[in-house]
C-alpha cells in the first residue's frame, strides 16, 4: 500500500492504543519507516539520469531489509527511547509494523498479475519464511482506495471529537489549524442538516 495509507493506519493503531502526542507520533513513524528500504528507487533514478550503469537497488532491497521481523524489532526499539511510555510505544510500534506487512501482503501488487510483492519475514538474514499471496490486489486497486478513505474518515472523526489528528505527527501548529477547520466545517454541515430537518 502507499506510505499515506501506512501512515494513517499506524496513526490509528497509536490512537486506539491511547498514547500521548509524542508516543502517537513515534508509533506512526514506526509503521511508516519499513518503507525506508525502498529509497533505493532514488539511487536507481539518479543513476539513470546521470547516464551511469543501470542499478536495481529498489528491487533488491525493498521489502527485504525492513519488511520483516528484523525491521519490526529494530525500528520501534530505536524510536521508543524517545517515548513517554517506552514499553507501550515499542509494543504498538511492533503492531503498526506488522499491520504494514499485512497491508503490503494483501494490497501491493504491481500492474501485472505476476507482480506480486512477497514478504521475506526473516530477511535480510534468511529467505526462509517468505510469504506471498496470489490474490494480492493492485496498489491502485479499489480495496486500497476504500481502506484509505475509511482511515481518513476516522482521522476526521477524531479531529472533531478529540481535538487532534494525524497532522500532529508532522506539526502541532498545522494540527491545530486542521482541527479548527474540520470542526468548523462539521458545525456548518450539522447546522445545514438540522435546518433541512425542520
Amino acid at each position: 500500500m502507499t506510505p499515506i495509507t501506512h501512515g494513517l493506519a499506524s496513526w490509528v493503531v497509536a490512537d486506539t492504543g491511547r498514547t500521548g502526542d509524542r508516543d502517537r507520533a513515534i508509533v506512526t513513524w514506526s509503521g511508516l519507516l519499513p518503507d525506508a528500504d525502498g529509497l533505493g528507487v532514488v539511487l536507481d533514478a539518479m543513476n539513470r539520469l546521470l547516464g551511469r550503469p543501470e542499478t536495481w537497488y529498489y528491487g533488491l532491497y525493498h521489502h527485504s531489509l525492513l519488511h520483516g521481523l528484523f525491521g519490526s524489532l529494530l525500528i520501534p526499539a530505536g524510536l521508543c527511547v524517545f517515548a513517554a511510555n517506552r514499553l507501550r510505544a515499542f509494543l504498538l510500534g511492533c503492531l503498526a509494523i506488522h499491520l504494514h506487512l499485512v497491508c503490503d501482503l494483501v494490497g501491493s501488487r504491481g500492474p501485472a498479475l505476476e507482480d506480486v510483492w512477497p514478504i521475506a519475514y526473516l530477511a535480510p538474514f534468511s529467505s526462509r519464511s517468505t510469504i506471498s499471496w496470489a490474490g494480492q490486489w493492485p496498489l491502485n486497486g479499489w480495496p486500497n482506495i476504500a481502506f484509505t478513505i475509511a482511515l481518513m474518515g476516522y482521522v476526521f472523526a477524531r479531529a472533531v471529537r478529540s481535538g487532534y489528528s494525524f497532522v500532529g505527527v508532522f506539526s502541532a501548529r498545522a494540527d491545530r489549524a486542521f482541527v479548527e477547520t474540520v470542526r468548523h466545517r462539521w458545525q456548518v454541515i450539522r447546522h445545514g442538516l438540522s435546518t433541512r430537518a425542520t
